[in-house]
């Protein structure tokens, strides 16, 4: 990868540096062109998100990676709470549980504040092939960015946490 230059960060208009927000220079293609990233890295994502969760258990699917992913950043949660981290119905959540639970990727907890309420927890064998597969990914982003600077490296990070907040 090569590093980000003054001229990627912002929209020039030929001749001038174009002042920021999308009223000025070709606010269309620029979108145009996000657009486009967004789906080819979608495509990519999805891509890795079926191989890590077949990598971690072949009957996993990667909804159900995706939960153990949170449940292991995170630490346990009610099914309500784990379905408002991933955006999700808390039926499916419930059904993914059920599997990974059967799969021993997942365990059910009595709330001991309430002992009607569950909370869902990785296991400690689903915990050491998550961690092992964030390991390599990370060492994979690591040589991806070794061209990068620090600093477009953190710039890139804040620009995807506005994203996120859109």
């Amino acid at each position: 990868m090569r590093s980000m230059t003054e001229s990627d960060r912002a929209v020039d208009s030929p001749g001038e540096s174009a002042p920021s927000g999308l009223g000025c220079g070709d606010a269309d293609g620029a979108i145009a062109a996000v657009e486009q990233e967004f789906a080819a890295m979608f495509v990519k994502l999805r891509n890795r998100m079926r191989a890590q969760s077949l990598e971690l258990h072949p009957q996993i699917q990667p909804f159900g990676y995706l939960m153990l992913g949170v449940l292991a950043r995170k630490g346990p949660l009610h099914a309500g709470a784990l379905a408002d981290e991933l955006y999700a119905d808390k039926s499916l959540v419930s059904r993914q549980a059920s599997h990974l639970e059967q799969l021993g990727m997942l365990r059910r907890e009595q709330d001991p504040a309430d002992r009607r309420a569950t909370y869902f927890a990785i296991t400690d064998e689903a915990r050491r092939g998550w961690e092992a597969i964030g390991s390599r990914t990370r060492q994979e982003l690591r040589d991806g960015f070794a061209d990068w600077s620090v600093d477009d490296v953190t710039l890139f990070a804040g620009l995807l946490r506005r994203l996120n907040e859109m």
